[in-house]
């Protein structure tokens, strides 16, 4: 018998939820340069906004299932929209370099309660058996949007500007926000749906602050949890520093045009959507210990190659883009393959639990970024060297942290490594 899913409005207004962020920080990477020109700022001085931006979807994400508990998540993700739409004209605008960076930070502070909300509409909406394909579509979204959007970006800021990408921005955020108004029912706050298990009854809060920190004590006292949620903070790491620098480095230092430098990101985006494919193939017969010791061993032995290919062909973009794009295919695997150990974690804190492993996920590339404090336009060395040590400290964990605990049938779908969201998490 034919199952019922979302009717098609609603699948498409979740999957705009998600394609908002992705869109915001991956078509922003091409035009740093040309941002730094701009405001007279010098180079790699723009990486700040980078880092503050992740820091800001950061904190979103585990404040907005709290705040769509209280208020409803209808109301939380028109606002997040509607701040993201005004923060993107505030980009747009912005006279000095200090106001992008705010207008920056309020775009993600926006944009991160779409992660959160259309997974939790999803729970909400639909039964256990019918989530997989709407989950499915969520993660191409995903997967696609930083992989396409970068060589686009990248001509209309050498044919035109980079404040034609803001434009863009505060008009999808608008369109965004009007499809939320019309196709977004309105929910229940404090309440939960059949599809969570419990008709009509009431949530159950964590408490304030005191309820929270002892939730997620009991979460960081799990070793799965603890284990999994080290593991991709690190191996964020290594993708996010790539992120955070390359643009300048292979601009300003090695030539390439902004639109060259969005078909280069995508080749190493590449990299990552097939390594997340490569983790679901083996999840059906492999534990998952055994896929993050593999996928580690493919990241660190290619970013330990950067420092050599770099200095072998120092004026050569592919010297650091192909070990890149290598090592992503580590990267790639590991991500959900982390997030699905993360969800061996099923105690009665299991959504805060959601919302602190990826709160620890983002958090950690904008801390490593911020204390590398790599100065000026990095060299490829140096850049290759920070790429390498989260990598190699991944490596470590995973073989001596990570015992295989094979279970029978164990399987690993793509989707699985966007976990449903309960209140408090992302």
């Amino acid at each position: 018998m034919k199952q019922a899913g979302l009717p098609r409005g609603l699948a498409i207004c979740l999957m705009s939820l998600v394609f908002v962020p992705q869109l915001a920080l991956a078509a922003y990477v091409p035009a740093l340069p040309a941002i730094g020109r701009s405001f007279d700022v010098g180079p790699g001085g723009t990486s700040s906004s980078l880092v503050g931006y992740m820091a800001a979807y950061a904190v979103c994400m585990i404040l907005t299932g709290n705040l769509a508990d209280r208020y409803g998540s209808r109301r939380v993700q028109l606002t997040g929209l509607l701040l993201f739409t005004g923060a993107s004209v505030l980009c747009l605008l912005a006279p000095v370099y200090g106001v992008f960076v705010a207008g920056r930070v309020l775009q993600a502070l926006g944009a991160g309660t779409g992660t959160v909300i259309s997974r939790l509409w999803v729970q909400r909406a639909l039964p256990k058996e019918q989530r997989l394909s709407m989950l499915t579509a969520l993660s191409t979204v995903i997967a696609v949007t930083p992989a396409a959007s970068p060589p686009l970006a990248g001509m209309a800021v050498e044919h035109a500007s980079w404040r034609v990408l803001f434009a863009f921005m505060a008009v999808l955020g608008a369109i965004a926000a009007g499809a939320v108004a019309k196709l977004l029912p309105a929910d229940d706050t404090g309440t939960t749906t059949e599809a969570e298990g419990a008709p009509g009854g009431p949530a159950r809060p964590l408490g304030g602050l005191a309820g929270l920190g002892r939730a997620y004590r009991t979460v960081l006292a799990n070793r799965d949890f603890t284990v999994f949620a080290a593991a991709i903070s690190l191996a964020w790491c290594t993708y996010f520093t790539f992120t955070t620098y390359s643009s300048d480095l292979l601009q300003l230092r090695l030539g390439a045009s902004p639109t060259l430098y969005g078909v280069l990101y995508t080749l190493v985006i590449t990299g990552y959507v097939a390594g997340s494919t490569t983790a679901k193939r083996l999840g059906r017969t492999r534990s998952l210990e055994s896929i993050a010791r593999t996928a580690a061993a493919v990241a660190a032995g290619t970013a330990a190659l950067m420092p050599v290919t770099v200095r072998l062909w120092p004026h050569s973009t592919l010297s650091i883009v192909v070990p890149m794009a290598v090592c992503m295919l580590g990267v790639g695997a590991l991500f959900p393959t982390c997030q699905a150990g993360m969800m061996r974690y099923e105690g009665e804190h299991a959504g805060a639990a959601s919302g602190l492993f990826f709160f620890l996920q983002m958090a950690s590339g904008a801390c490593y970024t911020a204390l590398t404090g790599i100065p000026g336009s990095p060299d490829a060395p140096m850049l290759a060297l920070a790429i390498a040590l989260p990598a190699l400290a991944l490596l470590l964990l995973c073989l001596f942290a990570l015992r295989s605990r094979p279970q029978a049938g164990q399987e690993l779908p793509a989707v699985r490594s966007a976990r449903p969201v309960k209140s408090g998490s992302s």
